[in-house]
């Protein structure tokens, strides 16, 4: 360097450049005055950086020349600033470099670098309110900091050079004795099957394909996951040349006939067939399927909540605000649709909570924050920033439990035994009526569209069940039990 080491404690941003993320951290710094900032110009003009700071007046930003001693940066440094919108990351070196020295890490939403940060990081949108919020809960709050450092050391540790070997061995030895999952249609079909397709991979010790028989065209990211997914394929476009040692085919999958090459093909529905009524829940009657077809065993008190959303991992951030899902499918499936949304968000916002509205444009709740629209993983990254979620009966509702967001499903004519959320996060309301659930008591009048017995599930009723999830999320910081409100 040519000036002396700056003191120990700073934000560092390694990159000057504006395309990543230095005009953002500018930005940022000059309203957090009391933090010290330093960023490298190693592929840039550090007048311009200099310049900008000055206009900004963020006197606590320092812009050092480039280095070959990013070790001892590492080390001084109290975080690393990686935000890059404009440039996107195919990698991130800065962010595994930075965890190795046990950094927190706080990144864009963008590119590779979500990915990397998934487990460990803070994953935020371009917004420099919440990059200051973030900074600056990491300077003050010493539990949260520390908590943030051990995720960062061992997050490295998953790319350390054994980690690789590893990686590439699974590679090679998915070529032998290979399988693949069939699953599908809806969301909540998809997610339900996450908790058998992991346990299937830990238990076989190698990933296993999927294939998917999609009803949304963005959806196949919610299963595909680094350590237990090979490969995840729609049957729009699957090309059945490969062979398989085993093919699983789950009863979502519905009775599609393939010519699958394979020394054996196990068909779910040989077992037992899947309906609303059933004994077992979803997830759980898919873990029971794959022990009693393929002697895949499971642990019935843990396993049926083990889901997961493609890579995505949250965490709580405490920023007060409460997603809703007020909408559904179309058709008879708008039975299920609770319509005192608007009053319940009017309870949320007296008592001090932001709430927002998530899925489609038309989905959206009157009085609430408008984050609908966009593909299912922007969705998905927006309602990681919520600490609890309220939702119909729907595939959001069951991404929110997949995620392990705290959530209250609001079930109607729809058994929440069978499809409610299994997460230790999450909370189910429901009528208790001789007629209900519908679609289990009385199909017919059901699928014609005629339930009408949401209508009677009163404000006071869920808003009972949501003070009960927030009051508890907000003492302790620990699963919650399932708690079924009839």
């Amino acid at each position: 360097m040519t000036a002396a080491a700056p003191e120990p404690g700073f934000v560092l941003l390694v990159n000057a450049k504006p395309e990543k993320g230095f005009d953002l951290i500018a930005q940022v710094a000059a309203t957090l005055r009391h933090i010290p900032f330093v960023s490298i110009a190693s592929q840039s003009d550090a007048t311009e950086a200099r310049e900008l700071v000055r206009r900004l007046g963020a006197t606590n930003v320092r812009i050092i020349e480039k280095t070959t001693d990013m070790a001892s940066l590492y080390r001084a440094a109290r975080m690393v600033a990686v935000p890059s919108y404009r440039f996107v990351e195919t990698f991130s070196r800065v962010c595994i470099e930075a965890q190795r020295y046990g950094k927190p890490v706080i990144g864009s939403d963008v590119g590779n670098v979500p990915y990397l940060l998934a487990e460990s990081g803070i994953v935020l949108p371009e917004s420099v309110e919440l990059w200051a919020q973030e900074i600056a809960r990491l300077y003050g709050d010493a539990a949260y900091y520390g908590e943030r450092c051990r995720l960062a050391a061992e997050n490295s540790e998953r790319y350390s050079q054994a980690a690789q070997r590893e990686d590439i061995l699974r590679i090679v030895e998915t070529q032998t004795d290979a399988m693949l999952v069939c699953v599908g249609s809806g969301i909540g079909n998809m997610l339900h099957a996450g908790p058998m397709i992991r346990n299937i991979a830990r238990t076989l010790g190698r990933r296993v394909d999927l294939l998917v028989a999609e009803d949304h065209g963005t959806s196949l990211f919610l299963l595909q996951n680094d350590r237990f997914v090979n490969s995840v394929y729609s049957l729009r476009n699957y090309a059945l040349r490969r062979r398989y040692d085993t093919i699983f085919v789950t009863h979502c999958f519905g009775t599609a006939s393939l010519p699958f090459h394979a020394r054996r093909v196990v068909f779910s529905r040989d077992w037992d067939g899947f309906h609303p009524g059933h004994a077992l829940h979803e997830a759980l009657f898919n873990l029971e399927a794959a022990k009693v077809l393929l002697g895949i065993p499971y642990d019935p008190a843990t396993a049926a909540a083990d889901y997961y959303v493609g890579n995505y991992a949250y965490q709580r951030p405490n920023g007060g605000l409460v997603g809703f899902h007020g909408g559904s499918k179309s058709g008879f499936w708008t039975s299920k649709r609770w319509p005192h949304f608007p009053a319940l968000g009017g309870r949320l916002r007296d008592a001090g909570y932001s709430v927002a509205s998530f899925g489609t444009p038309a989905e959206y709740v009157e009085g609430t924050l408008d984050h609908t629209g966009g593909t299912i993983e922007e969705m998905v990254r927006g309602m990681l920033q919520c600490d609890a979620f309220i939702s119909n009966d729907s595939g959001v509702m069951n991404i929110a439990n997949a995620l392990g967001i705290p959530v209250v499903g609001i079930f109607g004519p729809t058994n929440w035994e069978t499809r409610g959320p299994l997460s230790a996060h999450g909370r189910s309301v429901s009528l208790s009526s001789e007629c209900s659930p519908c679609e289990v008591k009385n199909s017919k009048h059901f699928l014609a569209g005629g339930c009408t017995c949401i209508d009677r599930l009163d404000l006071e009723t869920v808003w009972a069940a949501v003070q009960g999830l927030l009051a508890e999320v907000e003492r302790v910081h620990v699963p919650l039990k399932l708690v079924v409100s009839r």
